[in-house]
Formats: structure tokens, sequence, C-alpha cells
């Protein structure tokens, strides 16, 4: 230890050649280090007991009145005939529901969902072009997800790329067998 130069903060020794600052320590004599210590954490923790079952309302407020009280729900024996009518009707009213020469129905203008594709996506995957069929795959999947949330405009317009990318992988994948073939021939024949 005593052979040994102190070592400055650019890592030159004492009396070095570098060109660096010199850093010359303190002429103080020993340091002494402190350290403070927790007396909670000297010994070993109590034990843990679970609050006192009878005690707990010591503990927590009681809930206000009315809260957490069950209600009983009546409900009428039997199947109910007809629909159920709006709130504010006394009982015994029925409700036949809005006239039907007023509101138009809603199967007449309603048009098919979309086709999502999936199957042929997965052929055409494996079979035809394996890029475009992985793309048309992503948008078949969409297809169905935006139809599981009820968004059928976004389903329509993903349906719509999944069948183009299906027919061009489809089309791709036979130009490129058709062009194998014909290849394989004129290689082996002429």
């Amino acid at each position: 230890m005593e052979n040994e130069a102190p070592v400055g903060p650019q890592g030159a020794e004492r009396g070095g050649g570098s060109a660096g600052p010199r850093w010359d320590p303190p002429e103080a004599g020993p340091v002494v280090v402190t350290a403070a210590t927790n007396a909670a954490f000297e010994e070993d923790p109590p034990p843990y007991s679970p609050p006192d079952p009878k005690s707990v309302h010591l503990l927590y407020p009681p809930f206000p009145a009315g809260f957490g009280q069950q209600v009983p729900v009546l409900c009428p024996p039997g199947p109910r005939a007809g629909p159920i009518p709006p709130q504010g009707l006394p009982p015994h009213t029925t409700y036949e529901g809005p006239p039907s020469t007023t509101v138009p129905s809603a199967t007449s203008h309603r048009q098919p969902l979309p086709k999502d594709y999936m199957v042929e996506s997965v052929l055409v995957t494996v079979f035809c072009c394996l890029l475009s069929g992985l793309v048309a795959l992503v948008y078949s999947y969409e297809t169905r997800a935006a139809l599981g949330r009820g968004d059928v405009a976004q389903a329509y317009a993903a349906s719509k790329k999944a069948q183009s990318l299906v027919l061009f992988s489809l089309l791709f994948g036979l130009f490129a067998s058709v062009s194998w073939v014909i290849y394989v021939l004129v290689a082996l024949y002429l």
C-alpha cells in the first residue's frame, strides 16, 4: 500500500508526466465512515395475526342505510306473451308496439354480409403465392374481426382487398406453374 502512488480523478499517478491536472489528496488524518442503522430492522418482525372478526366494526365504519340490502325481485310465473311494454305504462294495459304502417321493415333494405375469403386465402397461400396469400389472409382475418365488432363498412373494404389479393395470388400461381412447365419442356427437348 505504501509503495503505490495515489491516483487522481483522471487516472494519472502522482508525480507522473501526464499533461492533465494533478490531484493532491488532503493532508488530513484517517477518514471515519459512520453508518446509520434502523433499530426496527435489527430483530425478526413480529408474527402476523389477522384482525379479530368481532372487532371489525371498530376498524371499518358501518355501511349507510339501504346499502347492500337485497331487494326482492318479483317475476311473473310462466312465459310472457308479447313484447315487453316500455316503462311508465300501468301494469294492466297491454303494449301492442308501434303501428306497422309507419315503420319500414328492416329486412327489405338489408344487404348481405361480406364474405371473408378465409379458406381461399389459406389455399392460395399454400399452393400459389406465399407473400400475397399471407396478405390476403390478414385481410380475411380483418374482415372477420370487423364483422365481429359490427363494423360492416370496414368489413366490406377488407373483404374487397382480400378478394383481389386471392385472385392475384391465384393468377400469379397459375402463371408461375405454366411458365415452369414450359421451361422444363423446352430445357428437356431442345
